[in-house]
């Protein structure tokens, strides 16, 4: 089954606007741009037999995309809901039979948890989602792309099993702890102080050190 893992991406400047005051626009801009990097790379190590597509307003984020070989898709309308609609139309125009939508903030990827998550059985039609821990949805698997509507916003992991339930489609929660954490907000800085990892580490250093270089 043929399978676009779609990363939805705004400009950096724009990012992680609830860890304000607690970062400063520099750290804001430094840990989106890293988490997104990580997240290519992650996929292009892991998962180079599945198309990657990148939806983004910012020129600046689609260079960076397709110099790790993901597709573009501009879209100029603010709002995720909008950018994830856009990319489901182009992963139906272009024959894909699924859609896995991955935000591009996740603290740490586990490629064994992807792997989990990508060859779980699903029929046509049908909806994969692993909820964050503050119930928000950090992975969207949906055959067709199209399948639910995209209620992305506070609680949306319930709200997209909702619409998949009301339309009688069969709906599969995974839960998977390394994906369940995001960073949005300050509560979530606490739980990535926690973690050890080359990476998580380096995402620690950018909420720490003071005095950022330039990002764009």
């Amino acid at each position: 089954m043929r399978t676009n893992i779609v990363i939805p991406m705004k400009d950096p400047r724009l990012s992680k606007t609830r860890l304000h005051p607690h970062l400063s626009g520099g750290q804001r801009q430094a840990l989106a741009l890293s988490m997104f990097k990580t997240t290519l790379s992650f996929f292009k190590r892991y998962f180079s037999q599945h198309h990657l597509l990148v939806v983004t307003g910012s020129e600046y984020i689609a260079d960076i995309a397709r110099n790790y070989g993901a597709s573009v898709l501009i879209e100029t309308k603010l709002g995720l809901r909008q950018a994830v609609e856009s990319a489901a139309r182009w992963s139906l125009n272009n024959h894909f039979q699924s859609q896995l939508l991955i935000p591009a903030d996740i603290a740490e990827l586990d490629h064994k948890e992807f792997e989990r998550l990508l060859m779980t059985h699903r029929p046509a039609p049908s909806v994969v989602l692993c909820p964050a821990y503050d119930l928000g949805t950090n992975a969207l698997l949906t055959t067709p792309p199209n399948v639910i509507p995209f209620l992305y916003g506070i609680d949306s992991s319930i709200a997209h099993q909702n619409a998949a339930h009301e339309r009688g489609i069969a709906c599969q929660v995974m839960n998977l702890p390394a994906l369940a954490l995001d960073i949005d907000t300050p509560s979530d800085l606490e739980l990535l102080s926690l973690l050890s990892s080359p990476v998580t580490q380096e995402l620690n250093r950018l909420c720490k050190i003071g005095k950022l270089g330039k990002t764009a």
